[in-house]
């Protein structure tokens, strides 16, 4: 049942993208509502459920996830959590110019990580190729996370938020998750223990502890039906 007031949130029923930026609302303390969408029966998952009222909400682009809040509707994972950073924990974006323009970087390039590990499950069944391109996509991060408890670390021009996290720890998480839920050899966890140490920290905040006890994280898949290669 939807609650007035609350933020509403659209997309399919898997973590798909959608896991990333209830890790955001979470650890903001935001109440919201979630709308999953049924991807259909087999064999075509056609996603009529979706697809059915795609151009009816009033959304300008069209897409999931889409958020709605009161009046105000978007689409797009990154500026979603964007969004829900600056209005609910502002910090979590970031004070100064130098600061803000790091998280965005950040936040670009996990982005693309994400698309680079994900889309392959889509178009092929070989392991390794995922895993190959984890290890490509993480190795830059893992250098720059270097030693600090999270990404911003030392790097943080403002007061004491060096060993708070930022945006992209959050955002993340989930992907970090999705990659260790593959790696059943460890050799990912050998290769990136600062990855996995960093994985460990944001699960072990008390908003995201709490969020996993709730109902408000069923047991999903992490991909869409159509998927060929599923961890």
């Amino acid at each position: 049942m939807e609650s007035e007031g609350k933020i509403k949130l659209g997309y399919w029923k898997i973590r798909g993208l959608f896991r990333h930026i209830q890790y955001v609302l979470e650890y903001c303390g935001v109440e919201y509502d979630t709308k999953y969408y049924e991807a259909g029966s087999a064999p075509d998952y056609s996603g009529k459920d979706w697809f059915d009222e795609k151009f009816n909400l009033g959304l300008d682009f069209p897409n999931l996830p889409y958020l709605v809040d009161g009046d105000f509707k978007m689409t797009e994972t990154v500026p979603i959590m964007f969004y829900i950073a600056e209005k609910y924990k502002p910090e979590l974006i970031g004070e100064t110019a130098k600061d803000k323009g790091t998280i965005k970087m950040l936040m670009n390039i996990i982005h693309g990580a994400k698309m680079n590990i994900s889309k392959p499950c889509y178009s092929q069944d070989d392991k390794s190729v995922v895993m190959e391109a984890a290890e490509k996509s993480f190795e830059p991060i893992s250098k720059f996370l270097g030693d600090k408890d999270f990404f911003m670390g030392d790097t943080m021009t403002s007061d004491d938020s060096s060993q708070k996290p930022t945006l992209p720890d959050l955002y993340i998480t989930e992907l970090i998750t999705l990659v260790l839920a593959f790696d059943t050899e460890k050799k990912f966890a050998e290769k990136f223990p600062n990855i996995v140490s960093l994985q460990k920290r944001v699960h072990a905040l008390p908003e995201i502890k709490a969020f996993f006890e709730s109902d408000r994280c069923p047991d999903l898949p992490f991909f869409y039906p159509l998927a060929k290669l599923h961890p």
